[in-house]
């Protein structure tokens, strides 16, 4: 990795053990080692910046995020499998958000009329309410988020996530 980089005191502890394994493993891939934990360290600072900012409205990034992908929906509906997979979502941990949402009044479950035993996931007129009333802030906690990145920072960043993520899933 580039000797400029930003220091970044929560990272040092483990930048410091992965260094002083490649000393004592000749051959270690050193680099490879810091951008996996990096990327792992990352996830839960992240998670907390939105969820700081969630937290006013009573809700998390989970509970959030499901809400945005039923929202982006056609008609505002979906069904619980394919809420769980857009979110990576285990069935079990889909159906805990859901349920949180149900109780909030945000969703609603229906029948699917073709098929009683299945069930459609719908947007209520309060979960539009609250959405166009929260949208505003977390648009401005994301923008400040990423305000010291410039478009072909984002881009390449971008890229390179994808690139990643795609050797990881083949």
């Amino acid at each position: 990795m580039q000797e400029s980089r930003p220091s970044c005191h929560s990272f040092a502890a483990c930048e410091q053990a992965t260094d002083n394994i490649a000393r004592k493993m000749p051959g270690s891939p050193r680099e490879e080692v810091l951008l996996t934990r990096l990327a792992l360290h990352i996830q839960p600072y992240l998670l907390s910046y939105l969820n700081d900012s969630l937290k006013p409205f009573g809700v998390n990034e989970t509970t959030w995020m499901a809400l945005m992908v039923l929202y982006a929906r056609p008609e505002q509906r979906i069904n619980p499998s394919e809420l769980s997979d857009a979110l990576s979502f285990s069935r079990t941990n889909a159906t805990r958000v859901v349920d949180d949402l149900c109780e909030r009044g945000l969703i609603q479950r229906l029948f699917c009329p073709d098929d009683r035993r299945k069930t459609i996931l719908v947007l209520t007129e309060a979960g539009q309410q609250f959405i166009a009333e929260t949208m505003p802030s977390q648009r401005q906690r994301v923008r400040e988020l990423w305000r010291d990145f410039d478009d072909s920072e984002k881009a390449m960043l971008d890229k390179l996530l994808r690139k990643l993520l795609a050797s990881i899933e083949s």
